[in-house]
């Protein structure tokens, strides 16, 4: 893709003040009018749909184009080696500052027992589950009595083993980390499409890049030049969609507002203002590590991803900002654009940072609210969470915010830990703290691609 070709791309998000406006916008709408917010949903959803639409197919054109010229340039061996080993250490690193964070400052210790949580917990699984409270006020009546029962005697353990299959049911579901391994080889490709199958996308997309990089080079020329011609195209789309973007979020965070409303805020302030600030300085830490790796300022580093962390921010989608973190990384920092479509898409499937910094915190919350916090001596739980929190964040990959809390269960399952109450009380504050976290999934792999550039980049690169 030329620089012609490409300049004035996503100018419509240098006006980070309209996205802004149009947020508070959407909140303003849900708070105060709650029906004209939920009249609003169905566009917001229909917005998203538009905005994922070119996803799958640039995830395709982006791999298959970047990995055919890696491979016909020699370029395979100990970079794949290289790849695994960063997205990999970076998984861990985050798993392991996120659980060490949440043990640190206690995040669930003081909610045991309080009834405010009680009531928000039996609301929110109601709403969860597609059941309606007959008699709310009745319910509420003896909510700090049997809140405290579930976490004490004979309550937790009446509800334990039921927890505990359903936990262990959701490692067995088609969404579940076992179905990880299988969702890798689709039957059908179309199928795998239209389920929106982000890992069978990705299994064939290396295959075939593999394939048409080993091609003859007359014919190998001409399917790459047709697959780029296809991803400029793909992201011109993507651009026009995005001017509609602050239209869309006004109906996305109004619809989300007017249906979860804004009651958990105070229950749950601890857990919202821990993940406000491990995210934020998760994003200096990231930006400090850019400026180390691409030079310039620091200033200039959040100034060239402040597009894709807007599309993260607004969306709650790792892949709706892999188009505009493509663009950042290529004009903003200079690095090879080859590079650039292989790391990012892989990175988004393969290095999800920001959801293994979530799934280690939201465990440790977990297990803070029916017990007391593991201890340093406990250090084999703490190395469970790590090793789960890991697994469960490749797990949820693709799928939306509210089904991939239900990973957690993959962490929770083995340590004893009955999943269901923590999931609930999460899936109440996942609209405010998901979009903070898909921030640092976008942040972190723009990190790891900006540390693999210079080492993947042929010192002199070889005509295909």
């Amino acid at each position: 893709m030329s620089e012609e070709q490409d300049v004035g791309t996503f100018d419509s998000l240098r006006f980070p003040l309209l996205v802004v406006t149009a947020i508070a916008a959407g909140v303003g709408l849900g708070v105060t009018s709650p029906a004209t917010g939920q009249a609003l949903a169905p566009f917001g959803r229909l917005y998203m749909s538009l905005l994922l639409m070119c996803i799958i197919p640039l995830l395709f054109t982006a791999i298959v184009s970047s990995l055919g010229q890696m491979v016909a340039k020699h370029r395979l061996g100990r970079q794949v080696i290289m790849i695994f080993a960063v997205f990999a250490g970076g998984l861990v690193l985050a798993a392991a500052i996120g659980t060490g964070v949440g043990w640190l400052t206690r995040v669930g210790t003081d909610l045991r027992q309080s009834e405010a949580l009680g009531k928000l917990l039996l609301a929110t699984e109601s709403t969860a589950t597609g059941g309606g409270l007959e008699d709310l006020s009745a319910a509420e009546g003896g909510q700090a009595e049997g809140f405290a029962e579930l976490f004490s005697g004979n309550g937790v353990e009446a509800r334990s083993q039921a927890e505990g299959d359903r936990a262990a049911a959701t490692l067995e579901s088609p969404g579940g980390f076992l179905a990880y391994l299988t969702q890798l080889i689709p039957r059908n490709l179309a199928s795998a499409v239209l389920e929106e199958n982000y890992l069978a996308v990705l299994f064939f997309s290396i295959l075939m890049g593999l394939a048409i990089g080993y091609a003859p080079p007359e014919g190998r020329a001409t399917a790459l030049h047709v697959i780029e011609t296809f991803f400029d195209s793909l992201l011109r789309i993507i651009n026009w969609i995005i001017y509609l973007l602050p239209m869309g979020l006004v109906c996305i965070v109004a619809g989300e507002v007017a249906r979860g409303g804004l009651e958990f805020v105070p229950v749950l302030g601890k857990l919202i203002v821990v993940s406000v600030i491990t995210t934020v300085v998760a994003m200096i830490l990231f930006a400090v590590t850019i400026w180390v790796s691409v030079g310039g300022s620091l200033g200039a580093v959040f100034q060239g991803v402040r597009a894709p962390l807007l599309v993260a921010f607004a969306t709650s989608s790792s892949m709706a900002s892999i188009p505009a973190a493509m663009i950042a990384l290529k004009r903003k920092f200079g690095l090879a654009e080859e590079n650039v479509k292989l790391l990012l898409p892989l990175g988004v499937m393969l290095n999800p940072i920001g959801s293994a910094l979530f799934f280690s915190l939201s465990a440790i919350f977990a297990v803070q609210l029916h017990s007391q916090a593991p201890t340093i001596a406990q250090i084999d739980t703490l190395a469970m969470i790590v090793v789960g929190s890991v697994l469960a964040s490749l797990a949820a990959m693709g799928l939306p915010g509210p089904s991939a809390v239900w990973m957690l269960g993959i962490i929770l399952v083995p340590i004893g830990v009955p999943p269901e109450v923590g999931i609930i009380a999460l899936l109440a504050v996942a609209p405010i703290i998901d979009p903070l976290f898909t921030m640092v999934n976008v942040m972190g792999n723009c990190t790891a691609t900006c540390i693999l550039d210079k080492q993947l980049s042929p010192e002199a690169p070889a005509e295909v």
